[in-house]
């Protein structure tokens, strides 16, 4: 097989993962319909990747560069505003994230994003009421509150009170 079809299979591959895990987790989701929505056999999907572990964390490697936003310690609120557009636009994202927390119990590490809210607080940027992982689940969960909600109200309502709400939270 030449190397551009194993490559647009390969695609095809983590394409219809991601849509099988975002809706299904990894428990739940099916090698054979994976491979079925990417128009291949599941044996080549197997030959791919190994099992459904090793799709997952393909999709979830991929998916971590594309969906990052830029996070700035110094300003958590429009963090935490673009954390919420980015979900806002792309639900599947934060159930893919779901799935990761509720199957994989594992973190991503976000070490740097933790020191840079300690040294936010040293300079009086940022409240130090709670400790800086705190700090950054909290600000995740505000943007994330709406992910997996009907909407009920406008977006930029919405948004501006995401953004509010960590204004407060991070406030000294």
């Amino acid at each position: 097989m030449p190397s551009r079809d194993r490559e647009r299979t390969r695609r095809r591959l983590l394409d219809a993962a991601f849509v099988e895990f975002a809706a299904y987790g990894i428990a739940g989701a099916r090698m054979e319909r994976i491979a079925r929505i990417a128009r291949c056999s599941a044996g080549l999907a197997y030959t791919y990747y190994g099992g459904k572990d090793e799709l997952f964390d393909a999709v979830q490697s991929e998916v971590v560069g594309a969906s990052s936003v830029e996070f700035d310690a110094r300003d958590l609120p429009g963090y935490a505003g673009r954390l919420y557009d980015l979900q806002h636009q792309h639900p599947e994202l934060a159930r893919l994230a779901t799935w990761q927390r509720l199957e994989r119990r594992g973190s991503v590490s976000r070490a740097a994003d933790v020191e840079a809210i300690r040294s936010a607080q040293e300079l009086g940027l940022v409240s130090a009421r709670f400790a800086p992982e705190q700090v950054l689940q909290l600000v995740g969960a505000i943007a994330s509150m709406w992910a997996s909600a009907p909407s009920t109200s406008d977006h930029v309502v919405r948004r501006q009170t995401v953004e509010d709400a960590v204004r407060r939270l991070v406030e000294p």
